[in-house]
């Protein structure tokens, strides 16, 4: 049984969040980066060098630009010289622009480090979950695949709530952190709804929207832990429940239940264990990844 906390205290915080997403007051600012990439996404005619242009602002985000166009399962190393080459010849303009967004735009929230919802897990898990809802995406068909740069972007945002509750509540974070060590055998939403009452798919997907990001990117952060809807751009919210589904029990057998989604989808079992072959090459190299995040 999870301990709620003071019911006034509760009211309270759910009151003054709710607040501040409404009314877009003291919440953290998105980096100019961040803006920048929104506003080249949404224009027309733009190339490389654009991108190229507003990436090299940030030493931090060319680095792990640099190093995922880097990673052994592209076969490229150290040839990879510049954030030039890895767009061009790696990753892909719209992959690129999207992974630079989100990374960006997860730089602005910083919270504790250790704990199962502290950065370093939670950058881990974004970063797999982005790896392998990329992954799935590329073996849909052609006719419904959805943006691959979304999709990945969809992965890597998709748990930000948990760093909006911990940059502006730290000491409703830690006890929300202790809590899910102590107590793992309930749902994540029924713990924060007892201990905060707010969740952080529906904070998540408040703060997204605060900020201007894509659609696609909201629906992914509200309704990842609901398989079932089939609304607008559903295809992002099964792609990223999936992808949580197979890393938090580790290429466990899936349900009936999930076969059905799958088939829903046109996805089938083999291209999942493709799709998991390629996160299981890239998760070491994934782990360095979040030492620069979190540094």
């Amino acid at each position: 049984m999870v301990t709620t906390y003071n019911n006034s205290r509760t009211q309270n915080l759910v009151d003054d969040l709710r607040h501040r997403l409404n009314k877009g007051v003291e919440l953290p600012v998105l980096p100019e980066i961040a803006r920048e990439l929104i506003l080249l996404r949404n224009r027309t005619n733009v190339d490389i060098p654009d991108l190229v242009a507003i990436v090299q602002k940030d030493a931090v985000l060319s680095a792990q630009l640099l190093r995922q166009a880097r990673m052994s399962i592209y076969g490229y190393g150290e040839r990879i010289q510049t954030v030039d080459d890895a767009i061009k010849q790696v990753i892909g303009f719209d992959s690129a622009l999207h992974l630079a967004l989100g990374l960006s735009a997860g730089k602005s929230l910083r919270i504790e480090q250790g704990g199962p919802l502290g950065m370093k897990n939670l950058w881990l898990n974004s970063l797999q979950t982005a790896v392998l809802v990329h992954a799935l995406a590329k073996e849909l068909p052609v006719v419904s695949r959805p943006n691959l740069g979304l999709s990945y972007l969809a992965g890597l945002m998709h748990d930000i709530g948990y760093l909006l509750i911990g940059s502006l509540y730290p000491l409703e974070f830690e006890k929300l952190n202790r809590v899910t060590v102590e107590i793992d055998d309930i749902h994540a939403r029924e713990r924060e709804f007892q201990c905060i009452g707010l969740t952080h798919d529906m904070i998540g997907s408040m703060l997204l929207r605060n900020w201007g990001l894509p659609e696609e990117i909201i629906v992914a952060a509200a309704e990842h832990h609901f398989p079932d809807y089939d609304g607008q751009h559903a295809v992002y919210a099964k792609l990223v429940n999936l992808a949580n589904l197979l890393i938090k029990n580790d290429e466990a057998m899936l349900s009936d239940k999930d076969l059905a989604m799958l088939k829903k989808i046109h996805l089938d079992e083999v291209a999942v264990e493709r799709s998991l072959e390629k996160l299981t090459e890239m998760k070491s190299e994934l782990g360095d990844m979040v030492y620069e995040l979190v540094a």
